[in-house]
């Protein structure tokens, strides 16, 4: 979300942040203190693709109705992992991708817009639909749809979704989480390792972020990779503002694990051992 928001700034539009708390939560009670005559929209992240949070969209919903706002989400994270219901929560509109939970391909994504929610047209072309008309059509989905849609993509979404469906979205949810309590309770009995809003792994998807003191968060990833045929993902995961907030920012990022409805204990043991060794490495290297 940040680069359009700042892009939009750059337009004029008057854009603000709201930070999280010590667990990785945005208080609603922030937001309706921050909101102004002319706010027009509250954005946010359902789930962090950092440190893992599902943040309290219902409750912020609410605060944004109350108030004439329309409420957006990031559902890149949550979508395929925990259920969202636009009108008990209170969101109009729903912003996801397709390759990640979702289990589709790369290049596929939508949103889910609600009723009397009129989305400004930013391009105009071809739908196949009326024709003759010069202008581009206004109704949805056209509104925001030019040119021939990803078809293929959209056949590999649709896979994705029926998989999802028939394997059971809390089934899943349930699954990794008990697999990521595993993975976290394992770090946290290394020595020399940081974990950051781990505390307590209720409202969080199976995501977290975790550094080795004294080393950088590539040189892990680049062992993990190498030496143990681990998959991870370091840096600032597209979310320097989260980094900025956790101080990660000044050591570039963090080391991120995610965990997939196709992972296993045995792969969580081998993830813990991978890091106990480089623990020892490093500290073996310190002298």
């Amino acid at each position: 979300m940040l680069r359009p928001l700042y892009h939009l700034s750059l337009q004029g539009v008057e854009v603000d942040y709201l930070p999280f708390d010590r667990r990785g939560f945005v208080d609603p009670d922030d937001i309706r203190k921050k909101i102004k005559k002319n706010t027009r929209l509250v954005v946010i992240n359902h789930a962090s693709n950092v440190i893992g949070t599902v943040q309290p969209v219902k409750e912020i919903g609410r605060v944004c109705k109350e108030h004439g706002v329309f409420l957006a989400i990031d559902a890149s994270q949550s979508a395929g992992k925990v259920p969202i219901d636009m009108k008990e929560m209170n969101i109009d509109i729903v912003c996801f991708t397709g390759h990640k939970s979702l289990l589709g391909p790369t290049g596929i994504g939508g949103l889910c817009v609600a009723e009397g929610v009129d989305i400004k047209i930013t391009r105009a072309g071809g739908t196949g639909v009326r024709s003759a008309q010069r202008t581009h059509l206004e109704e949805y989905p056209y509104r925001l749809e030019y040119g021939t849609p990803n078809v293929l993509g959209i056949a590999g979404l649709q896979a994705g979704l029926k998989w999802i469906l028939q394997k059971g979205l809390d089934n899943i949810h349930h699954q990794e989480m008990e697999l990521t309590r595993m993975l976290v309770n394992g770090l946290k009995e290394i020595d020399g390792i940081t974990l950051y809003c781990q505390d307590d792994l209720t409202d969080h998807i199976s995501v977290i972020a975790f550094n080795v003191n004294g080393l950088e968060a590539q040189d892990v990833g680049i062992m993990l990779d190498a030496d143990y045929n681990i998959a991870c993902r370091t840096g600032l995961h597209c979310a320097p503002l989260v980094h900025e907030q956790l101080g990660t920012d000044k050591i570039k990022g963090a080391v991120r694990f995610g965990i997939g409805p196709f992972n296993t204990e045995e792969h969580i043991k081998a993830a813990v051992e991978a890091v106990r060794e480089i623990v020892e490495f490093n500290k073996k290297r310190k002298g």
